[in-house]
């Protein structure tokens, strides 16, 4: 009865009585053999969209037997290279030019795996379907550094950075700034586009923010450092509700150029049978308005006691506990 051949490594199986004078050398083979697929290497240069590896049974030159398999070679089209379609497993080193084509590596007749260009896979196959290990692994310990070039995809499982405590910074970087997120470890501080905040928070640039701001058990200063920058606050209706206008120390409601005070309020709903200013005292022993001036006798000062007051002229409308009432005024002092 002649030799066969095992289903994985093609080994030959010598039949009893037979190869008399060359069973050494078929031993040898075998030998040979199992060495390649244990520690084997073998460069292939990729020869065309559908390439296979070669497959010899008994002999030590087949490229299936090999564990390690680095392709090579610039791929014409998205290409397939295949092996038998038994169990085994392979380190494949993908170092074709792939441009932007696609590269698969699958047992004959069954399903591909994908090799990323540039990268180096562990694969085995069930005869059927090859499988890349590291796509659905278990648990990853690197005690080195991990460098990822393709996409990384976190789904179903929370992301915890320095679990430790340790005195380690966080950074993300953008196409043009190298700190578009930082976190300061050892300040316990966040900055965004800013590698040293100077707070536990720190912004530099804008910020926008679309839903609610809570601001509680802490002061909120704008402007801290006193540069000249204006302040506004719009409603539904009013680009400019309130106004502060930072290069001439004004204040505005209802305007954004503050002029004829230092508070001015501009009523610019005209048809909203709305007041301009109310005022509301729930403390009935404290006056509506307190004026602190200059008190003179005369009308030198911004406050006078002096009943000789010159020609009435006209009066302002008020209304005081829902009663139209008139304050008088004169042309002169």
């Amino acid at each position: 009865m002649a030799s066969t051949y095992s289903s994985s490594l093609n080994l030959e199986l010598q039949t009893t009585g037979e190869n008399s004078g060359t069973w050494g050398t078929i031993v040898n083979n075998n030998l040979q053999k199992l060495e390649s697929a244990i520690k084997g290497y073998v460069s292939i240069a990729v020869a065309s969209t559908s390439d296979s590896l070669d497959v010899d049974n008994g002999t030590t030159g087949d490229e299936q037997s090999n564990a390690i398999i680095k392709l090579t070679g610039t791929l014409t089209g998205n290409t397939t290279m295949q092996c038998e379609a038994v169990e085994s497993w392979y380190i494949v080193d993908n170092a074709t030019s792939m441009g932007t084509y696609t590269l698969g590596f699958k047992p004959a007749g069954g399903t591909a795996a994908s090799l990323v260009s540039s990268s180096k896979h562990l694969l085995y196959s069930d005869g059927s379907t090859m499988f890349d290990v590291l796509a659905d692994c278990g648990n990853i310990a690197a005690n080195g550094t991990l460098a990822v070039a393709g996409n990384v995809s976190l789904d179903g499982g929370t992301f915890i950075f320095n679990e430790s405590s340790a005195d380690v910074d966080f950074r993300i970087e953008s196409n043009g700034d190298a700190n578009a997120f930082f976190v300061d470890a050892g300040n316990d501080r966040i900055g965004i586009f800013n590698a040293s905040p100077s707070v536990a928070f720190d912004v530099t640039g804008a910020a926008k923010i679309s839903g609610a701001v809570d601001l509680d058990g802490g002061a909120f200063t704008w402007n801290d450092t006193g540069a000249s920058l204006d302040f506004r606050c719009e409603t539904n209706t009013l680009a400019n509700a309130f106004f502060i206008d930072g290069s001439a120390d004004k204040i505005g409601f209802g305007t954004n150029s503050p002029a004829g005070a230092a508070v001015e309020i501009n009523q610019a709903n005209s048809s909203g049978a709305i007041a301009c200013l109310a005022l509301d005292q729930d403390d009935a022993d404290e006056p509506f308005i307190k004026f602190d001036g200059d008190s003179q006798s005369d009308t030198s000062g911004n406050i006078t006691t002096d009943t000789s007051i010159g020609s009435l002229t006209g009066y302002i409308r008020v209304d005081v506990a829902g009663t139209d009432r008139w304050i008088p005024y004169y042309a002169t002092s």
